[in-house]
């Protein structure tokens, strides 16, 4: 950065920043200086992060932006996630992460924000031979719509069955092809946008679980764009549902219900794809105090999952307890936490095999409204039973929570679990942020 964008980055005065080059080592922040720039390096991503440290203790050896592939020799590419990413030019390069600070949490989201919108064509697409690519395919008989709509269901399952840290990049990539395939006229036009707009969607969602709202509404923006060139209901219906539920994870109840109502107007009706517009809308009453409105609207999600048509394209993850674990979320995200507890503990029990991360995820949830209830025993089992699933899976909706129940329990209580709880997440700390010697 420049000096001027750094004093904009961390919020102080461009002669502060100054003053700190001309001093460079011998410098010594106040504790109001050093606070913002250890929030700055919280919230970098891993790539930053890697070079920060090896800035730091290696100087030296550090290249010009990422980790060199060919650096990785004998044990310490053990150490290390390979991971495709594009830069801000839209230029796909391949980055080693350090694999710890990916399980831990911080994951492809991050490095998707630290390297400008994920998935866009940029200046690599010049690179692309598109005369080439639509004479290879000309005359074919291959049904790329078929060969997309099988990848995006297998990485679907993947996302439910390992999280998203694992699926984001490969996603990314057929998004990008995608593109490709649309700009040089290869298959149907409608197909092509279709398969787009579908992959923008998932790809949304995946980084919403990573917590990166910036890069989830841009591809949720880019679904929504597609589908109106599609003229299509049932995707500008499907974009604004993905919408729906952004807005409601980041605590805006009113843009929940509005875009929940819009979707409804496109949304095929008796389907579970209405029935998850009517969860998300219902997440919104509550986030908005209206819980009356709320519990209706849950009621009607409920009855709808269970008349409803499946439907194979989207919307086939809710059952009753998709929906259950909703409403506890909206309790317990307004301040009713014990009835929040008691329809965890009954979601936990029905939860669907195939869907472990959504799993820890209600483990996580329930163990923040357990230890604001004042059960700190469940709490802290729950929260390492999360902790265990977020490292796994890499979620960072998982890893959320887990921060914020540290912060909750009273690390010098002798309730059991509670030491347990607190040795495992001191090792996630330890490993994922290493001591500022």
């Amino acid at each position: 950065m420049t000096q001027e964008a750094f004093a904009h980055h961390v919020g102080v005065t461009v002669d502060a920043v100054k003053k700190w080059e001309r001093r460079a080592a011998t410098i010594q922040l106040s504790a109001r200086y050093a606070q913002r720039m250890d929030e700055k390096l919280d919230a970098a991503g891993p790539v930053v992060l890697q070079r920060f440290w090896e800035l730091l203790h290696n100087p030296a050896n550090v290249p010009a932006d990422f980790i060199p592939m060919e650096s990785l020799v004998g044990g310490v590419a053990d150490d290390y996630i390979v991971v495709s990413a594009r830069t801000l030019t839209g230029e796909v390069v391949l980055v080693a992460v350090p694999r710890r600070q990916f399980l831990a949490g911080i994951g492809v989201g991050a490095l998707a924000a630290t390297t400008g919108p994920a998935g866009a064509i940029g200046s690599s697409a010049a690179n692309v031979n598109y005369r080439a690519m639509a004479s290879m395919f000309a005359n074919s008989s291959v049904d790329h719509r078929a060969h997309f709509e099988k990848r995006r269901i297998s990485l679907i399952d993947s996302d439910n069955l390992y999280g998203s840290a694992q699926t984001l990049p490969h996603l990314l990539d057929d998004l990008n092809l995608l593109q490709q395939l649309n700009a040089a006229g290869v298959g149907k036009k409608q197909e092509i946008l279709r398969m787009m707009a579908m992959y923008a969607e998932t790809a949304a969602w995946e980084f919403q679980d990573q917590r990166d709202f910036e890069n989830a509404q841009y591809w949720s923006d880019r679904a929504l764009r597609w589908s109106h060139q599609l003229a299509d209901d049932y995707y500008i219906g499907l974009s604004l549902a993905r919408m729906s539920q952004l807005a409601g994870d980041q605590g805006d109840g009113g843009g929940s219900i509005e875009l929940a109502d819009a979707a409804k107007r496109s949304a095929p009706q008796g389907t579970l794809y209405m029935a998850a517009i009517l969860t998300f809308q219902a997440h919104g009453f509550a986030l908005a105090g209206d819980h009356r409105r709320s519990d209706r609207a849950y009621d009607e999600a409920r009855a709808m999952a269970t008349q409803a048509n499946s439907d194979q394209t989207w919307g086939m993850f809710v059952d009753i307890p998709y929906v259950d674990a909703f409403q506890a979320y909206s309790h317990a995200e307004t301040g009713r936490y014990v009835s929040a507890t008691d329809q965890f503990e009954s979601v936990m029990r029905h939860i669907q095999p195939g869907y472990p991360r959504d799993k820890g995820v209600c483990m996580a949830r329930a163990a923040v409204a357990y230890m604001a209830a004042g059960a700190i025993e469940p709490a802290a089992e729950l929260g390492r039973a999360a902790l265990g699933i977020g490292l796994g899976t890499g979620s960072a909706r998982i890893l959320h929570k887990v921060e914020r129940l540290s912060g909750m329990i009273d690390r010098a209580s002798t309730q059991p679990g509670v030491e347990e709880f607190f040795v495992e997440y001191s090792t996630w700390k330890a490993e994922s942020c290493p001591d500022r010697t």
